[in-house]
């Protein structure tokens, strides 16, 4: 690939052909490609990323088309995975894309995790969401999740690393499983996709090195208040401790 497509990138201060290396040699998982995962892995493919491991299990259904943008009407009742895989290929070629169209728990799901530099929640439940964390935690690396509901959506990253930052159950357990999700509360299109796009802002500021990890963006975009608040490490978190 030639500087010239990404020559915004190094025309920025302190971003130079080094830094835009860190995003070529990077190894990202992605779980979940609905509208969240969609939008993050197609900024995250265009800008760079070397390789990209797509993990969802589900199919394309008519109704995700409006947010889940890297999906055509042609490939409704395909796998999440392969559809994106096969779209993501036409914008950057130069991305090494590896797909996972089953449920991914236990020992396998870890060895992704093991295999990754920065893993990304973008899955519509907590049982997962805590899961994924547990494994990013053994791991020690970095991962960033995402919500989106209605109008409202959060963007969170972790730095597993560090034992003195916070880990995502820190803040939710099992005993907060909210039983809604977007096909029964809905979520309006621009808000998943914001969501989306946040995520793989965060993902690249940690990627290079410019990402804070004790934050939680909090996001009403029907009245357009966006608030950053802190996030606290929970003595009693069993994943912490």
């Amino acid at each position: 690939m030639t500087d010239l497509r990404y020559q915004n990138h190094l025309s920025l201060q302190d971003f130079d052909q080094e830094v835009q290396n860190r995003i070529s040699q990077s190894t990202i998982t992605i779980f979940g490609l609905g509208g969240l995962g969609s939008v993050c892995s197609l900024y995250l493919s265009n800008a760079g990323a070397g390789k990209m491991n797509l993990v969802d299990y589900d199919s394309v259904d008519e109704t995700n088309l409006p947010r889940q943008v890297l999906y055509r009407p042609d490939q409704v009742g395909r796998n999440k995975a392969l559809a994106a895989k096969s779209t993501l290929a036409e914008f950057n070629p130069n991305t090494e894309i590896n797909c996972f169209n089953e449920k991914l728990i236990g020992d396998d799901l870890q060895k992704l995790v093991n295999e990754s530099s920065l893993v990304i929640d973008a899955t519509d439940n907590l049982s997962s969401r805590l899961q994924i964390n547990e494994a990013c935690h053994l791991a020690k690396v970095h991962h960033i999740v995402g919500t989106a509901i209605r109008f409202e959506g959060q963007v969170m990253t972790f730095d597993h690393s560090n034992d003195q930052n916070p880990c995502f159950q820190c803040l939710y357990s099992l005993m907060d499983e909210n039983l809604e999700d977007c096909d029964g509360a809905g979520v309006l299109s621009t808000v998943a996709g914001t969501v989306g796009l946040l995520m793989a802002n965060n993902a690249i500021k940690t990627i290079i090195g410019n990402e804070t990890y004790d934050r939680m963006l909090i996001l009403d975009l029907k009245h357009n208040i966006i608030q950053n608040i802190s996030i606290k490490k929970n003595d009693n978190c069993s994943i912490c401790i």
